[in-house]
């Protein structure tokens, strides 16, 4: 029997490009329908044509991006669609070395540098992008003086989105990479998180308490700055039952206290002295959310602080506290 069926319009454009492919696929598909029908050289050369024209110079786009960058600080929307479309590729590790290779942080530090908030908490973005699980950014950027422009917007900016984005920032570049750590302690910048920490910023102290739990957690070093910092005692203060409970804040709170005094007993006697109230809050925050799942976390903290601190998991809540 001689097969009618019609093979497909050549296709002359992309929607005809998607139309075709369509069809043949669908004949591949179906016995049915007859057979597929081969791809000719005038088809296999539009084909791979019209691909090659939507692939992209990623080498090309970086360079106008960076140059975007350069040329138009004072320009907030080109600057803003330049770091918009950059965020499109140093999610790409190799990319992103591609664009530090290239003179791209220098754009970056204009930015950081600058006078508008929304372009420092977005450079500060792209920054934590591109050195986030790669150390070859990591290791040329702690040859810069980026760190110490990050730690200075940390402490000093008053927008508290350009904080927290230099702190994410940060926190990228040191809590994986053992020169970026010690350049980070050289630079004094635990004193830039107990800062945060005493800031009542909630995203500033959450962040702070993440990365110090990160940082502490199997390091001694780190452990004795902090500890000689007073930081075991400030946390403890800083504990809160009265305004905390619909907060992430003694979560993260409790978490770094508990990688702070592990193994370490003259950490865990800091916590035993009276004044902080640390055995009645822990017990209260306990009787408080017994029951509730959200805060199992919480709850899991304190019980392991009760443990390591006081050698147990429970006591009797003070009356003073039961009134709260």
């Amino acid at each position: 029997m001689v097969n009618t069926q019609r093979a497909p319009r050549q296709p002359s454009n992309l929607q005809d490009l998607l139309r075709y492919a369509v069809e043949v696929g669908s004949r591949g598909q179906d016995g049915a329908q007859g057979d597929v029908v081969a791809l000719n050289e005038n088809n296999r050369g539009f084909l791979m044509n019209a691909l090659n024209s939507m692939m992209v110079n990623v080498t090309e786009e970086l360079a106008t991006i960076i140059k975007t960058l350069k040329e138009n600080t004072g320009q907030k929307e080109s600057c803003i669609e330049a770091l918009d479309n950059l965020s499109d590729y140093v999610c790409t590790i190799d990319y992103a070395n591609d664009f530090v290779r290239m003179g791209g942080l220098t754009a970056l530090q204009l930015l950081l540098e600058g006078n508008d908030d929304e372009l420092q908490w977005r450079a500060a973005e792209t920054i934590a992008d591109i050195v986030q699980n790669n150390p070859f950014s990591q290791n040329f950027i702690i040859q810069t003086d980026f760190l110490s422009l990050l730690l200075a917007l940390i402490k000093h900016s008053h927008n508290t989105t350009v904080q927290v984005k230099c702190l994410y920032a940060v926190s990228c570049l040191v809590r994986e990479n053992k020169e970026c750590l010690a350049e980070f302690i050289k630079k004094d910048g635990f004193s830039v998180l107990l800062h945060c920490i005493q800031s009542k910023q909630e995203k500033l102290m959450i962040k702070s308490c993440f990365l110090i739990s990160c940082l502490s957690s199997n390091n001694n070093e780190v452990r004795s700055i902090l500890h000689s910092m007073g930081i075991v005692e400030q946390m403890c203060m800083l504990i809160d039952i009265d305004d905390a409970f619909d907060t992430e804040i003694n979560e993260h709170l409790l978490s770094a206290l508990s990688s702070l005094i592990h193994e370490s007993p003259n950490a865990q006697a800091l916590c035993q002295q009276e004044p902080l109230n640390l055995m009645l809050k822990l017990n209260y925050i306990k009787e408080k959310h017994a029951g509730d799942e959200v805060y199992h976390k919480e709850i899991e903290y304190a019980n392991l602080i009760l443990k390591q601190v006081f050698d147990t998991d429970t006591v009797e809540v003070d009356e003073e506290y039961q009134d709260r």
